[in-house]
């Protein structure tokens, strides 16, 4: 065909193959060509190059009129076909021939010369060598079967896997028998299928049986520390573990169930431990945040923040008009630029009431009480948090209307002797300035330390240090009673009942209120009541009681008892006078308590 005459002049150029091809032989026996007389030139023009040398020697062509038969030829020439395609006259062939009288394909010719007919005539059309198509390559047979294949590689591997190898299908017989137990199979697949289901503990292909975890003697896993065996999965996970604990676990015991049961319970109590540690961290975690949160040491928002927003909530809440709340905001601004509380909850003299009312009270023997003060409630700003500003301002309404103190207190409050008769109660954000005016000289730096050296725009609580640091600064002469422990069986604290007694009823012209701190809150003791029968009340403020609720309940809301005073632990803060030296107020810088009973 022409692609295998253009496969051969793009690549072998005819060298020994065209005499060979199938096109080449139909062509002679078509035309009858015999002889060498009858192998003429064809010419293309004007050039003519012999397909054959003419070597004396004669033969018939073969089937292919354009080379000699193989059994009749006596040499073949390589030979080289040059193809021009011009317009008006077909391409022809051009053999030259080869001058290489050894070509391993020459083979005596065995007939007589015989002549042929003249094929100058004939012509064939090529193509450029271009590669052209592939010829189909010739299959090779398999020497066991009949497969065959024209892959040589390909066949070698067919021979040794369908053949050769003992594990062939082909090779082996019919039934095939389970490694590790009796049972046989009629083909491959349904044997693996038992290996795996049967015997999935040693199989890599597939988990262990859940059935296995049900029967620990048929494991077979093996510690890779103590070489020990006999382990299920999860008991050698556990046992392995062991070997790495802290403390070391025990060496391996005589017995594999005793060694299993000890590694696992040493482990199992390790992991316990871990988990409770885990456990009172986070509760201490957790407690550590609330209480932060409750102190106010979180650092979230200020006094004006929870002052705007309460108003807000307030409104929506209907306890405030739209009226009320934008002239509560005005008063609030004008607070915040003054220094000077806006009065929305104060109650004042609120003293000269309770005296009236506790002396005409039935079994009230004596009361006794505290110089001119006024009652100060938590506000939307203050609430949850500022109840030790709250009592250090009834504490200071009464110094700040006593001749013996106002002078004193309002120097430093103004921080301008002229100024002194201008000055009010001190607002909240005030207070906190000023005590941390008292840290910055060097008052309470314990206190300071603890607190962060801050108070300004924070929601941080205060307690009795706070309040005798504020009042040391402004040169009042404070004392610290702590009452550090009940007195009493059943808790209470009839030692400080008696002592508060004794400060009241003492005589003195001016008798300040006491500023009393116990855990989580604070409150002012005003003044005591002597119950027949030798019984005594305190009667304290608290700023958690709203303006409206005092009025209402005063003095079912003021008394209490020594039932109801069974705190821990109790502080007092008791004014003693002036620090007219400079000496005596420097001593202050160091706070110290004296402890009630010793």
């Amino acid at each position: 065909s022409i692609w295998e005459l253009d496969k051969c002049a793009g690549e072998e150029g005819l060298a020994g193959g065209l005499g060979e091809s199938p096109p080449y032989r139909e062509l002679e026996d078509s035309f009858g060509l015999c002889g060498p007389e009858d192998r003429s030139q064809i010419s293309k023009n004007g050039r003519t190059s012999p397909l054959h040398p003419s070597n004396g020697q004669t033969g018939c062509l073969s089937d292919n009129p354009f080379v000699e038969d193989s059994e009749e030829e006596d040499t073949e020439e390589d030979t080289t076909v040059c193809s021009v395609v011009e317009k008006g006259e077909p391409p022809k062939i051009s053999v030259q021939p080869d001058s290489n009288p050894e070509s391993p394909r020459k083979r005596p010719r065995q007939d007589t010369q015989s002549p042929k007919p003249n094929k100058s005539s004939l012509t064939l059309p090529l193509r450029r060598p271009t590669g052209g198509c592939s010829p189909e390559p010739a299959r090779l047979p398999c020497p066991m079967c009949s497969h065959s294949d024209t892959n040589p590689e390909s066949l070698q591997e067919h021979v040794n896997r369908v053949h050769l190898d003992d594990l062939s299908p082909l090779v082996q017989s019919t039934q095939h028998k389970c490694p590790l137990c009796s049972q046989q199979f009629p083909n491959p697949t349904l044997l693996e299928e038992h290996f795996h289901t049967r015997h999935s503990d040693l199989s890599p292909a597939r988990p262990p049986h859940p059935a296995l975890s049900a029967h620990p003697a048929l494991s077979a896993l093996s510690c890779p520390i103590c070489s020990q065996t006999g382990w299920s999965a999860n008991q050698l996970q556990l046992h392995v573990d062991s070997h790495f604990a802290t403390p070391p676990s025990p060496g391996p015991s005589t017995s594999l169930s005793s060694g299993h049961s000890s590694a696992s319970d040493l482990v199992l109590a390790q992991e316990m431990e871990r988990r409770e540690r885990d456990r009172r961290r986070l509760e201490e975690e957790r407690q550590f945040a609330s209480l932060q949160a409750l102190y106010g040491m979180d650092e979230q928002g200020n006094f004006t923040q929870q002052s705007a927003s309460g108003l807000r909530k307030a409104v929506v809440s209907g306890q405030l008009s739209v009226v009320d709340y934008y002239e509560r905001s005005h008063n609030l601004a004008q607070s915040e630029r003054s220094g000077v509380d806006d009065g929305s909850s104060v109650s004042p003299r609120i003293t000269t009431v309770i005296r009236g009312l506790s002396v005409g009270s039935h079994g009230v023997l004596g009361t006794w009480m505290a110089s001119r003060t006024d009652h100060f409630s938590a506000t939307f700003g203050d609430k949850g948090w500022g109840c030790g500003f709250r009592n250090l301002q009834m504490l200071l309404s009464c110094l700040l209307n006593t001749t013996q103190y106002r002078e004193t207190v309002a120097m430093r409050l103004a921080g301008n002797k002229n100024l002194v008769g201008m000055v009010g109660m001190p607002s909240i954000p005030r207070l906190q300035k000023v005590i941390e005016d008292a840290w910055r000289e060097g008052f309470d730096q314990a206190g300071c330390e603890q607190l962060g050296g801050r108070l300004v725009n924070t929601r941080k609580w205060i307690g009795a240090t706070e309040v005798a640091t504020f009042l040391s600064f402004c040169c009042v002469d404070t004392e610290i009673i702590d009452f550090h422990r009940p007195t009493a069986g059943d808790g209470s604290h009839p030692v400080m009942f008696q002592w508060l007694l004794d400060y009241f009823s003492s005589g003195q012209t001016v008798i300040p209120p006491l500023y009393l701190q116990h855990q989580g809150h604070s409150r002012t003791v005003v003044g005591v009541e002597q119950l027949a029968g030798a019984g005594i009340k305190l009667i304290i403020l608290d700023p958690s009681h709203s303006a409206t609720s005092l009025q209402q309940n005063t003095m079912r809301l003021v008394r209490k008892t020594l039932a109801s005073m069974k705190s821990k632990q109790y502080q007092v803060v008791v004014v003693r006078g002036v620090l007219d030296t400079t000496a005596k107020r420097d001593n202050k810088k160091v706070i110290r308590s004296t402890r009630i009973p010793p």
